[in-house]
């Protein structure tokens, strides 16, 4: 039995040295099973996500829709300009278009680490809603 063990051991080698080849082979499997998922819709196939009802709601990552990782467009349009400032209403109020901008600008503003560009996205959103827009 201990002779058998001793077998066993010198033909798997070191214990850590067999992690290495079975990630190399996870990893070539999940390429290929991507690979065939390609070209099976390439060729026509169609295919649907089931359904996970005791999936877990996931919050934040729930907005993370494909419509909404989409570019800005240009010029703005009112609708980008509303998801923008995170307005729901149709028409707006201006004490509202004002109050969501502020308080957007103040959690971005670039001279607290927020980013420039984000910066300027609302604030030409609430040029935009505001109708200061100049074209």
């Amino acid at each position: 039995s201990t002779a058998s063990v001793a077998v066993l051991r010198r033909a798997l080698g070191p214990p850590g040295a067999m992690w290495p080849l079975i990630a190399g082979g996870l990893g070539l499997a999940a390429l290929a099973a991507r690979s065939g998922l390609r070209a099976a819709q390439r060729s026509g196939v169609k295919f649907e996500m089931p359904s996970m009802p005791g999936m877990p709601n996931l919050g934040a990552l729930a907005g993370l829709r494909k419509d909404s990782l989409q570019g800005f467009e240009s010029p703005m349009t009112r609708a980008e300009a509303k998801q923008i400032l995170n307005l729901k209403e149709a028409n707006p109020a201006k004490d509202s278009i004002r109050e969501a901008h502020r308080k957007l600008l103040v959690a971005n503003h670039p001279d607290k680490g927020g980013s420039t560009f984000v910066a300027s996205k609302i604030n030409e959103a609430k040029e935009n809603l505001l109708g200061k827009k100049a074209v």
